[in-house]
């Protein structure tokens, strides 16, 4: 099985990813910045021009072109991915049932994914990222 996405820090830590999500300046300023989390789900991807594509302003109505790049993100936290082949925004698939090694493939496979980052407020690290 081929772990391509996550950061290894030995054997003695647990496996951790790194994703990106596009935001607008103000939720960086707002919300990640000082890590001001709410207990809420998080859109991120794997591939970071993706993310670019969600850096929707909606109170302008244009695009601010700011990523944050989320590491060490537990895989406890993935609770649903998005097939490459959705039919709309809301189209995932829950991964809180899966073990562990499921989990992994799907990370792998698929590049779209819902996070938990509230309960590891502490542990994630954040840092902004423009085009």
């Amino acid at each position: 099985m081929e772990l391509k996405k996550f950061i290894d820090y030995g054997n003695d830590e647990p496996l951790t990813f790194k994703m990106f999500s596009g935001i607008s300046n103000d939720a960086y300023i707002n919300i990640w910045k000082d890590k001001n989390l709410k207990d809420r789900l998080t859109n991120v991807t794997s591939d970071f021009n993706f993310a670019l594509d969600y850096s929707y302003n909606f109170e302008t109505g244009e695009y601010d072109d700011v990523v944050i790049e989320i590491s060490n993100i537990p895989l406890d936290a993935f609770v649903a991915y998005r097939r490459n082949n959705y039919k709309d925004d809301d189209d995932f698939k829950s991964m809180n049932k899966m073990k562990s090694d499921k989990k992994i493939e799907t990370i792998n496979k698929y590049q779209l994914f819902l996070v938990d980052l509230f309960p590891y407020i502490n542990q994630i690290n954040i840092k902004k990222c423009e085009n």
